[in-house]
């Protein structure tokens, strides 16, 4: 796949540095990680390299069209794009870059979502997410200084980026028993993996401690990897995800500023946990119905999951983040449309059982 990882405390960005030396680099950072953007260049002009920034001062960055058009102005003029940052600056980063036929890098500033190694940039596009497919980065520099001292809610948002991966590898297996849709064993498994190790850091997440960020970290960028070698975002992102889509939509036209993305998944995952127990306490008469009661009682029970997203000072409720109600009413009913893709959502949808559930996911989780 190309995407070197560095540690800064095993080995520093030497490779890094060593691969753009002399080069022509765009810096991508916003008012929130200008102070790491000044650590990294220091250390690039000691490599002879030439600097553009690309600055934006937005209290809150959304990829928009002509916040892109900035960064491609500068990428188109150089032959190297570095994002310092997280989701969005990352997102812009690879999405320039591939346009312009450049490499990319990113030194991620917070443990918050799994974007960074992923083959996917998502941007706004006359109001609507989008998704689009750009080259992953071919350097991610991870500083472990950086991303523990990160605000506390970007390391909450993390985890519940990572709590989502037991939806959406449901909604997988929930794809490939209603539909036969292939499942990459290895990126799967990966994914798996990357989930688990991070619950086992869970009391250290709880106490804040270095190691567990780490392990945060590491499984976020796992789960990058495993995008990136399945070839799309599925091992990933599923139903939780289309929620979260769904409502940042909603923000955006609102003028409103977006609550981060991993909380929102978090809380989505709840929704999606509720939804495939109904399914299988009830016994809803689908095809293949056996296969998927059983698919159901390997879930987690959602109130245990909430506990957890509790116990790391995450909001649980849409309420507590701004979502109006007939918003959450009309997620629940169109959310499955955000992408073309079988998920718990699209179940619900159809077999008619929106009304029946929607009362319900009001009471818990508005």
């Amino acid at each position: 796949m190309g995407i070197e990882i560095l540690y800064k405390k095993e080995e520093g960005f030497v490779p890094f540095l060593r691969a753009v030396a002399g080069k022509r680099v765009a810096i991508l950072y916003d008012v929130n990680t200008a102070p790491h953007a000044k650590d990294i260049r220091e250390q690039l002009r000691s490599a002879g390299c030439q600097i553009t920034d690309v600055f934006y001062p937005d209290a809150q960055l959304l990829p928009t069209e002509d916040k892109c058009a900035k960064a491609q102005l500068a990428a188109d003029a150089a032959d190297y794009v570095l994002a310092v940052g997280s989701g969005t600056l990352n997102d812009m980063a690879k999405s320039v870059a591939t346009r312009a036929g450049l490499p990319s890098g990113v030194l991620p500033t917070a443990a918050s979502m799994d974007g960074y190694c992923s083959a996917g940039a998502a941007l706004m596009r006359n109001g609507f997410k989008v998704t689009d497919t750009v080259n992953p980065p071919a350097h991610v520099l991870v500083d472990a200084d950086v991303i523990t001292t990160a605000p506390r809610e970007m390391t909450a948002a993390g985890f519940g980026d990572i709590v989502g991966k037991y939806t959406c590898l449901a909604d997988w297996q929930l794809s490939h028993i209603i539909n036969g849709e292939p499942i990459h064993g290895e990126a799967f498994a990966m994914m798996e993996q990357a989930r688990e190790a991070c619950m086992g850091a869970y009391e250290g997440l709880v106490r804040n401690e270095s190691e567990a960020i780490e392990t945060l970290t590491s499984a976020l960028l796992q789960a990058g990897l495993s995008m990136a070698l399945c070839g799309n975002s599925r091992p990933a992102s599923g139903s939780e995800h289309h929620q979260s889509h769904y409502l940042e939509m909603d923000f955006a036209r609102r003028g409103e500023m977006i609550p981060a993305h991993g909380i929102k998944v978090g809380i989505g995952t709840l929704v999606s946990l509720y939804l495939y127990e109904y399914i299988g306490a009830n016994r809803i008469p689908c095809k293949n119905a056996e296969a998927v009661y059983a698919l159901c009682d390997t879930l987690p029970r959602w109130q245990n999951v909430r506990e957890l997203l509790e116990g790391l000072g995450c909001p649980v409720r849409f309420s507590e983040i701004g979502v109006r109600e007939q918003v959450m009413r009309d997620m629940i009913r169109d959310a499955h449309t955000v992408r073309d893709r079988y998920t718990v959502l699209t179940f619900i949808h159809e077999h008619g059982l929106c009304q029946r559930v929607t009362p319900a996911l009001i009471e818990h989780f508005y």
